[in-house]
């Protein structure tokens, strides 16, 4: 059976996006940005407060770059749209104002529904050579201390990729050292578009449901381990290596037909609004 609205791409979200600030701590290599938007004039939080009002969206997801090296500003921002929407998730990559900054970070997540930890491996030295991390702290030990305080709150996105996580072995290793250290909620993703992208099914030999036809973002349950775990898989349209299946050219031909449009739209730190992530 074809689940015809089951992904991002099928008129099932109602969110916003937003792209806090162009700056990051980092420099991966397979980074979607990286040769991407240039940054667009300062982040003003009074501004993209008015913009969060005026789209009536309710669902907030806070992107970079890397949100916190603009602490106080999330803060104040935060604080502005809180009152006006249903969930601010922020998506993160731990950097080191988790160390210096305590009391905000406290103040921001006291006042955020989630909180998405992107992490490429669970060795520190090895996360951090795959970050190019500017700053190389033991990102494993604020996740610890955060799963503590925090608990459902904190979420890992744990990326697969050739450089880093690319066998059996290594995820359940990985996926180990996170139930160790208290995580409960773990999101495998498979990178799209990228030279480093690694396939769930082909390191664990499994058979999935077909990602485009089926869901893109698929339940998990791995022998052994009490986490739960979702998968955001890479379907045919977005990763050549994998082959569209016969449900897939149904929903593709059903949806040549209908369409249905997401409630979604993308917040630029200078208040520019679109409808979707601008492509260079």
């Amino acid at each position: 059976m074809v689940n015809f609205f089951c992904n991002s791409c099928d008129g099932i979200y109602n969110s916003l996006d937003i792209r806090f600030t162009k700056n990051c701590d980092n420099n991966c290599s397979f980074c979607i940005e990286k040769n991407g938007l240039p940054k667009l004039e300062e982040t003003s939080p009074v501004v993209l407060a008015a913009k969060v009002k005026e789209t009536n969206i309710k669902n907030i997801l806070i992107l970079g770059g890397e949100p916190f090296l603009e602490i106080e500003k999330l803060k104040k921002f935060i604080n502005l749209i809180k009152n006006e929407v249903d969930t601010i998730y922020i998506t993160t990559s731990l950097p080191k104002t988790f160390i210096d900054k305590k009391d905000i970070i406290k103040e921001i997540l006291n006042n955020v529904t989630g909180l998405n930890i992107s992490l490429n491996d669970t060795t520190p030295t090895i996360n951090n050579i795959l970050f190019n991390a500017s700053s190389y702290h033991n990102r494993l030990e604020i996740i610890r201390e955060l799963c503590i305080d925090y608990k459902d709150k904190i979420r890992i996105n744990l990326n697969l990729s050739k450089s880093g996580i690319h066998t059996r072995i290594r995820l359940l290793k990985s996926l180990a050292d996170l139930e160790h250290i208290g995580c409960k909620n773990v999101k495998i993703n498979e990178l799209q578009n990228s030279e480093e992208y690694v396939s769930y099914e082909d390191i664990m030999r499994v058979k999935l449901p077909a990602a485009y036809s089926k869901g893109c973002q698929t339940e998990i349950k791995i022998a052994s381990f009490s986490l739960n775990i979702i998968l955001k898989r890479s379907c045919f349209i977005v990763e050549q290596s994998r082959k569209a299946k016969v449900s897939d050219l149904i929903k593709v031909l059903f949806k040549s037909f209908f369409k249905r449009k997401n409630k979604f739209a993308v917040l630029y730190e200078n208040g520019q609004l679109e409808k979707g992530w601008i492509k260079c």
